[in-house]
């Protein structure tokens, strides 16, 4: 007889009662699989695929993949995807949708960060995985007492093994704060004309103040506020060419409440005030003098 003993004391991962919830599981034969499900996406659950046989062809997020026996395939929040079998070999699957997902530093219902490879390959893991899905889907097919809690656990075990897959595959610092400083700089892209302080961005996306600056600096070249600001003009340059809106609509539309600020800053950066900016373009005057 061989023991193994635990041999030391560990941090949960999902704790302050954030516990993931299993909405379905599912197994679906080459029989179901041939069946394309073409371009979609889930707003309110995270969506995990593991290929127990066959191979296919996965788009996820505007990316297609090649997909193999023993791929997990991750579907973030949110994130589009479309899938088919490989049209010379047949492929069965199980997958799972979980709700209530919420990991530090990346969006609910999301296991990966944004950026990140959604194909993970399961490698020595893969004997595991697969009974893991397969003792969730029996579970929960049979009806069994005590079904619910059971599968409840299976999901938390199927999820830790995940996250360290993932660990292993972004394996260096500078991997992670690209992927971060696209995360930041897509919430900015998103939000640029809203009120904004950097404390609000750093409690918004759950990340500290000196951190998201440091990374996003690295990222863009920028700091937030600044990359906020050219943003900004950015766009009230394209509108003032291409639409007919006052220089004082525009201020407002791109997020400033006072039209002399906005002049100014305007000003700043390009080198003449909204005015003058729109006649050189639209009379065809500009000849590089300021």
């Amino acid at each position: 007889m061989v023991q193994s003993f635990v041999k030391k004391e560990f941090t949960p991962t999902f704790g302050n009662g954030n516990l993931p919830k299993l909405l379905y599981v599912c197994k679906a034969e080459a029989s179901h699989t041939k069946l394309p499900c073409v371009m979609h996406m889930h707003q309110d659950r995270l969506e995990i695929l593991y290929i127990r046989h066959g191979k296919g062809i996965h788009t996820i997020g505007g990316r297609q993949y090649h997909t193999k026996q023993g791929d997990i395939l991750i579907y973030n929040s949110g994130v589009i995807h479309d899938e088919r079998t490989n049209p010379d070999e047949d492929m069965s699957v199980y997958s799972c949708g979980v709700s209530n997902l919420k990991l530090e530093g990346i969006r609910e219902n999301c296991l990966l960060p944004d950026g990140a490879s959604p194909v993970l390959h399961s490698g020595d893991f893969s004997q595991d995985i697969e009974s893991v899905f397969r003792m969730m889907y029996t579970q929960i097919g049979l009806g069994n007492t005590g079904a619910e809690e059971i599968c409840h656990h299976l999901l938390q075990t199927l999820l830790v093994m995940l996250i360290k897959q993932i660990d292993r595959s972004i394996d260096t610092e500078e991997n992670k704060g690209v992927i971060l400083g696209e995360r930041i700089k897509k919430y900015i892209d998103d939000h640029y004309s809203e009120a904004h302080t950097l404390e609000s961005i750093s409690e918004s996306l759950n990340i500290s103040l000196s951190y998201l600056c440091h990374i996003f600096k690295e990222t863009t070249g920028y700091a937030p506020m600044q990359y906020i600001m050219r943003r900004r003009i950015g766009e009230a340059q394209s509108l003032l060419i291409n639409t007919q809106y006052s220089a004082t609509e525009i201020a407002s539309i791109v997020g400033y409440d006072n039209s002399n600020y906005f002049n100014t800053i305007f000003t700043r950066i390009v080198g003449m005030s909204p005015i003058k900016y729109r006649k050189c373009w639209v009379d065809g005057s500009y000849h590089g003098d300021r």
